[in-house]
This record gives C-alpha cells, structure tokens and sequence, in this order.
C-alpha cells in the first residue's frame, strides 16, 4: 500500500457504544498499554495506560471496551468556541456540539462532542501558572464525553460503577381550592442558538484527506484478489459517515461503504473460485505424478492345468532345525521323497494335506535329504492325478 500523507495517517474514530451497556470500573493488566481513539487497530494511540490504573468502560465493540478518557490523556477543543471563567481556571462551552479532540488541530477525528453549557476545567503550564493555549485550542481535563478505546486483553473488571445519583424529583405542591388563574402574556421562546459553521481550512482540510481515502481505496482495488484489505479503508469512510462536516463529504462516504461491501463479497466469491480451482489443479497434477511413476511388475501365479514336480503328503522331519526345510513330503507308503521350504507360506497349515509342488530342488551339505525350495504348492484332492 502507497505511503499516505500526515492528515490520513492521522485518521481517528470516535468509538460507537453498545446500546444497553452497564458501564463498570476495570483495571488495567499490562505496562505501556495502549488507549487509541476508536476500537480499532487502524486508530492511533493517544495516551500510554500503566499497570493498575483504573478506567470507566461504558462500551463494548469486537474485542476492544470503549472508555472515559482519563484525566490526564489529552484533550482539546477551539478556544473559539469557549468562555473562560472568572478564575481563569476553567471555561464554559459557548458553542453547540463541540468537537473534542485528542490534538490541537483539526487532522484527528473527534473522540467526543460537548454541548452549550457545560463546565470544563483548563489544563494549568506549570510553567506560567496559565492555562495551557496551543494553536487556537484549549486543553481541558477530559470531560465524560471524550471516550477512546483499549483492548480488552488489558483490563479486568473490578466493580461496578457508582454513579452519582440523579437529583431527587420535586414534590408537587398541596392542592388547593381552584382560584381564577391570573391571565399572564405568554413570552416568546427564545431563539434557537444557530448550528456551528464549519470554517473553511477546517473543510479544505476534510476534501483533501477524503480524496486521499478515496485513492488509497483505487490503489488497493488495483491489486490481485488475495491481496485486497478493505477493512482498514472501510473503517475511515466509517468515521467520515459519521463525524466529517460537510453533508456532501457524508454521502459519498455512505456510497463508498456499500461498494465495499458488494466488493468484499464478490472477492470472496472469486477468492473461492481461484481456491476451487487451484485445487483442481494440483489434484491433476498428482494425477499425472503418479501415473509417471514406474509401476513394478506383478507376479502372477501360475493358473490353470499345472504339471507338478511331485505330489505328496507333508509331514515332520523330526529335526528342530528349521533351515535348509522345515518339513518333509512323504509318498502314499510313507517313503521320504523329499524335505520343504516354503519361504511364502506357512507349511505347518498343511500338516497331513496330500499337496502339489512345483519348485527347484537344491541339496545341502550336511542336510540329509534334497529341498524343494517351492514356488507353488496346491492341496489336491483324492480324483486328482499324482
């Protein structure tokens, strides 16, 4: 994949929270652990967790717990869009779902937004004494809207989370004997305060790291099939979908989202047929291997009519040795014809069989009788000639 520019590798995901989630306290397991600002490992890592620092989970997603951003991890928001307090060490939001971010600029996806109202307390420079200032956005001690995301190998549960409890209803007032309700002039409703204006670097800034994301996707596309990855791509036009300012931006990034699905299906598709196929291949070629393979020759046992070199009955020799023979052919009158050796067989199954042999008949010095070394031996019947 091509090397990108700074604004796209600065891509970053507000996570998205599981509808129904209990939040709880975990602790973290491992030493320099990462917290990334969306559940992903395409999400860069804003903040460094150590071992037994505590995190409130209020999410779930594929394998990652969606936390609070702790106080110390950083976070942002335009100084534009706040008023500082009286005692310089807080601010309160003046403008209308802020974007919190997790750098003073504008090339991280929001880890959060903040409403007209709200009460923040500022960085201090320890330094000055003031609070901390940097290119036109303040930073703030994160607020429980700013979420990112760590994996869930990392932490363990520890407790459930104490909430604050939320204020206790008023009690309605006694009812008293209807009196005529003075007649009061209803006052118009306050004005709507008007939506913010993205500014125009804020938007040249998003139309240019949108056409990088748009040739990163043409360049994988050009790839063979069992090279494409599109989920790492996907999850950017994901957070464009979600959080990118302009209407227009959105859109398109909604209809890059439904090709990519219809594309990942016909890869798979293709990426099957290719397997299938492959397969095939490789069955026809061990096919043809073996078939190349020099076959040994197969002995076959002589059929039919035989003429046999003696017929006989087998019996002991009466030696303990059982080489050169292990067993004697007697004639029909007991008369020794000649010893056996039946290296193919077991002669002892034949003991008292009248039998035909067909082999070569060698002598041993020292062996009293001729050995048939046999090739062939056949149990005959009474009809049968000798």
């Amino acid at each position: 994949m091509k090397t990108l520019g700074l604004s796209l590798l600065l891509l970053l995901a507000a996570p998205l929270l599981a509808q129904g989630f209990t939040p709880y306290v975990a602790e973290v397991t491992g030493d320099s652990v990462r917290l990334r600002s969306g559940a992903s490992m395409a999400h860069p890592p804003i903040h460094v967790l150590e071992t037994g620092e505590e995190l409130v989970v209020v999410g779930e997603k594929d394998g990652w717990a969606i936390v609070r951003l702790p106080a110390n991890a950083p976070c942002w928001l335009g100084e534009m869009f706040v008023k500082a307090t009286d005692d310089g060490k807080g601010y309160t939001v003046t403008g209308k779902n802020v974007n919190l971010r997790c750098s003073p600029d504008t090339k991280f996806f929001p880890v959060g937004q903040i409403d007209t109202g709200a009460s923040l307390v500022a960085c201090i420079d320890g330094g000055t004494g003031k609070p901390i200032v940097e290119n036109s956005f303040v930073r703030v001690i994160p607020p429980r809207e700013a979420k990112g995301a760590v994996s869930a190998e990392f932490i363990k549960r520890v407790r459930d989370l104490e909430e604050e409890p939320a204020p206790a209803p008023v009690a309605p007032a006694p009812e008293t004997p209807a009196e005529p309700a003075p007649q009061v002039k209803a006052e118009p409703a306050p004005a709507k305060e008007p939506e913010r204006v993205p500014t125009k670097e804020e938007l040249d800034d998003e139309r240019k790291t949108f056409a990088e994301l748009e040739r990163m996707l043409t360049d994988e596309l050009k790839k063979p099939a069992a090279e494409i990855s599109l989920s790492g791509i996907r999850k950017m036009f994901e957070q464009f979908n979600e959080f990118a300012l302009a209407e227009e931006i959105r859109t398109k990034a909604s209809g890059y989202i439904a090709k990519i699905e219809a594309t990942e299906e016909i890869i798979a598709m293709e990426l099957k047929r290719l397997a299938e196929e492959d397969a095939k291949r490789k069955a026809e070629l061990e096919r043809i291997a073996n078939e190349a393979k020099p076959k040994e020759p197969v002995k076959e046992e002589p059929k039919g009519p035989v003429e046999y070199l003696v017929t006989g009955t087998v019996g002991s020799h009466g030696k303990t040795a059982k080489t050169p023979a292990s067993h004697r052919l007697f004639d029909e009158n007991g008369k020794i014809l000649y010893d056996l050796r039946w290296d193919k067989g077991d002669l002892a199954k034949l003991m008292g069989s009248r039998v035909g042999v067909v082999g070569k008949v060698k002598k041993f010095d020292s062996w009293p009788h001729e050995v048939i070394i046999i090739e062939r031996i056949d149990v005959l019947d009474d009809g049968e000639e000798k």
